[in-house]
């Protein structure tokens, strides 16, 4: 196959995973065809999970090398920033309403995206887009359990990883704890508890901030490209802002966060953080959704694909 029919066959492709739901659709595993999953390093024995990473991080790095002006609407149309989990057409609309242009002008320019994709996906090897995609990690899923009991907060985070290169040996992590006020200094970090359970090594904590705790989780073995591995620990604080964000470095796939209130303090209200700029998450002013407390005191949410740089969570008033 020459050159030209590649690029032609490859954007016929592009163009079948960037439906839907995108590169998250359920079926993508199955819909993306032979050229691309060729250039993924996806194999016949490969679990679809294991097809999905790969193919993920393919585009993603292929992403990297457009001009950075294509970049956005690049990941929109794969459905890389969709924490609504809206459609192509109506990802279309939204970018369209944020350049002020109509649908057929974004979709002629979509287009547009998919071949200049599919002509850097002709030339690409493992070795370039390494070069290119500084990316080692992603999170698959992020589960949280917050627990409040007087002074004490307990955070109990389960986290999978994947992995982008081979010999990956640490994931830097970090969290905010962020404290009440009431004239209180930075977080001290001899106070501060981190303890493993499973999964690993929690290794050289330091603050980073007055309320950001910095460390390092180490695998039991090196992970490779596309490897998945769980990591699970618990953090412990004398005192927290009345919010909880994950505010990711990386691209992760989903988090679901589960809050537990004392009942004799439980929230006057509770509403949902979605995608904000971290430096508004704990801002009470904006007008969000707002969650519910169940019977037993608990209040929970979940978002998927969620962008770098934005926070998710839940916010509350006392």
């Amino acid at each position: 196959m020459d050159a030209d029919a590649r690029i032609a066959v490859l954007g016929e492709e592009l163009r079948a995973v960037r439906k839907g739901l995108g590169l998250y659709q359920t079926t993508l595993p199955s819909v993306a065809g032979p050229v691309l999953l060729d250039i993924a390093g996806a194999t016949a024995t490969d679990p679809p999970g294991t097809v999905r990473d790969k193919l993920v991080a393919t585009v993603r790095g292929l992403i990297t090398r457009l001009p950075e002006g294509r970049q956005e609407l690049a990941r929109a149309v794969f459905g890389l920033d969709n924490p609504d989990n809206t459609g192509y057409m109506d990802r279309l609309v939204e970018q369209g309403r944020a350049a002020d242009r109509d649908l057929r002008t974004m979709q002629r320019r979509a287009n547009e995206v998919v071949y200049l994709l599919a002509e850097l996906a002709c030339v690409y090897t493992p070795a370039a887009a390494a070069s290119v995609d500084t990316v080692p990690w992603h999170t698959k899923r992020l589960d949280v359990r917050l627990v409040l009991r007087g002074d004490d907060v307990e955070v109990f985070e389960t986290r999978r990883v994947v992995s982008h290169e081979p010999d990956l040996v640490d994931v830097a992590h970090s969290i905010s704890v962020g404290q009440s006020g009431q004239g209180k200094g930075p977080v001290d970090l001899a106070a501060l508890g981190i303890d493993e359970i499973s999964g690993g090594e929690v290794r050289s904590p330091r603050m980073v901030s007055a309320d950001r705790v910095a460390f390092t989780l180490r695998p039991p073995a090196p992970l490779g490209p596309g490897d998945e591995h769980d990591f699970f620990f618990r953090i412990r604080a004398t005192d927290i802002a009345p919010f909880y964000c994950c505010t990711p470095e990386f691209d992760c796939e989903r988090f679901s966060l589960n809050i537990r209130f004392e009942p004799h303090r439980r929230p006057t209200r509770v509403w949902r953080i979605n995608g904000e700029l971290s430096k508004e998450a704990a801002d009470p002013t904006p007008t969000r959704a707002t969650l519910q407390v169940d019977d037993t005191g608990e209040v929970r949410t979940d978002f998927t694909n969620l962008r770098p740089a934005r926070s998710y969570g839940i916010g509350w008033a006392l």
